[in-house]
């Protein structure tokens, strides 16, 4: 099992959100553990070791670290916003 950690920058956005989207993507963050390679997640184009998996609106990008054995999420936005904020 892959130990899971999130940026300042994403606890402090799941914060911002209604209850009902913080259980939704904490439920998704805390799922890349067990299996950081779900069957919808997508490796990023032109973003190397980046991967990407959708939660409603929400797009969660992470990165897997085999050698430490940690998924390291390291931002989540809105569909629209996430990928002109990745750049």
């Amino acid at each position: 099992m892959y130990k899971v950690l999130v940026s300042e920058r994403v606890a402090e956005f799941i914060r911002g959100q209604t209850k009902k989207i913080q259980r939704q993507l904490v439920k998704k963050i805390k799922n890349l553990g067990p299996n950081p390679f779900p069957a919808n997640s997508v490796k990023l184009k032109g973003h190397e070791g980046l991967y990407r998996i959708v939660s409603g609106y929400y797009r969660i990008i992470y990165t897997v670290k085999h050698k430490t054995i940690t998924v390291l999420v390291l931002r989540i936005a809105h569909r629209k916003e996430v990928y002109k904020r990745l750049s």
